[in-house]
């Protein structure tokens, strides 16, 4: 809601008690939601925290596929270690995979990938293209591209690619793409998608 919304209407809309509105809103702020909470008019959201959570990254997303699961780690080793594991697993084309921080986040080529809490965008994405193997570089690029047009419409900042996979803004790295595969001679199995893009640091 844009102001205001009673504790009658939340309760009639999701048919819970007001205690159980108030254990929710309370679990909400521990979490870093800013809610205003006034008698007589209700609860009315503030802020939301900046933070890459699976509500506030699949609120009013409008994809077909990308985004429809997703796992969220406050900390893991490595989103492309854990797109590799569900992909073997079997998890559908489109399963993200998002973290606040990687211990052991990593680049093109074995180089290590900075990734401390809350001060970046650490993903992964699992596609099953049916594709031929040597064709999946053209994903990285599609990838890049694909950030680069985000962060300029987000921004307003140009976004340069340096090929194959990094984003430069001002000859400066501001991210990178890492793609993985799984595949025989002639077909794809999966490929993951990992981006990394340095936000707040």
């Amino acid at each position: 809601a844009e102001g205001f919304i009673s504790g009658e209407e939340i309760s009639r809309n999701l048919s819970i008690s007001r205690a159980g509105i108030w254990k929710h809103i309370t679990q909400l702020k521990k979490e870093g939601y800013e809610i205003l909470a006034v008698p007589h008019l209700g609860y009315k959201l503030d802020s939301s925290p900046d933070r890459l959570t699976p509500q506030e990254v699949s609120y009013q997303l409008d994809t077909k596929l990308l985004g429809k699961k997703i796992y969220y780690y406050a900390q893991t080793s490595s989103t492309m270690d854990e797109a590799m594991r569900l992909s073997l697993e079997g998890a559908p084309e489109g399963t993200l995979i998002l973290a606040e921080a990687q211990t052991k986040g990593r680049g093109r080529l074995g180089r290590d990938w900075y990734s401390p809490k809350a001060k970046g965008i650490y993903l992964s994405i699992i596609l099953r293209p049916k594709i031929l193997p040597n064709e999946t570089p053209k994903l990285t690029l599609m990838a890049a591209v694909a950030c680069a047009q985000a962060i300029n419409r987000i921004t307003g900042l140009h976004v340069t690619i340096k090929w194959p996979n990094d984003l430069l803004i001002k000859e400066r790295k501001l991210g990178g793409i890492l793609t993985e595969l799984n595949a025989e001679t002639d077909s794809v199995k999966f490929v993951v998608i990992g981006i990394g893009i340095n936000v707040n640091n």
